[in-house]
């Protein structure tokens, strides 16, 4: 049985164009997280109104009155925090590491938002959010990474000259 569990590639495979790349789109990506997260008042609020509204309209032509604004953040929330779990796992963080980062990260947002945002609110199903949706990018670079062909090992003659 031991042989069925496949080894997942490591991203040292990456070309350095292509990981700096991806570093430097992970670190714009967690700017923007730090932004939403520790922006003073809830960032959705100048559009309340619209949202409700949009609501309204599609409670009125059909849509279940169970899914409404709060199941939208949540969702939101998970979608978020996708990105986090996949850049971790591409960058070379081992997928148990990229989960718990994402899990401390979101956990720290919220702490901060309840320490020092008073017009935030601080919510334990946030992090249940942000956790989930870290574990589906986990799991996305992972199997994008096991899509990856092995690299070919060259034979010791066609690597060239070695320094001694």
């Amino acid at each position: 049985m031991g042989g069925m569990v496949q080894r997942i590639p490591r991203t040292s495979a990456l070309r350095p164009r292509m990981r700096r790349a991806l570093a430097a789109v992970a670190a714009l990506y967690l700017v923007g997280v730090a932004l939403v997260v520790l922006w003073p008042s809830p960032v959705d609020r100048p559009e309340a109104g619209t949202i409700r509204a949009v609501f309204l309209w599609l409670h009125a032509h059909g849509l279940p009155r169970w899914l409404g604004y709060a199941q939208l953040e949540w969702t939101s929330n998970v979608v978020f925090f996708v990105p986090f779990g996949l850049f971790a796992v591409l960058l070379g963080v081992r997928p148990w590491g990229a989960l718990l980062a994402g899990v401390a990260a979101s956990a720290a947002a919220e702490t901060a938002q309840a320490l020092f945002l008073p017009e935030r609110t601080a919510s334990l199903m946030d992090i249940l959010a942000n956790s989930l949706g870290t574990l589906v990018g986990v799991v996305a670079a992972v199997l994008v990474l096991r899509r990856q062909p092995a690299p070919v090992p060259q034979p010791a003659s066609d690597r060239g000259p070695t320094a001694s």
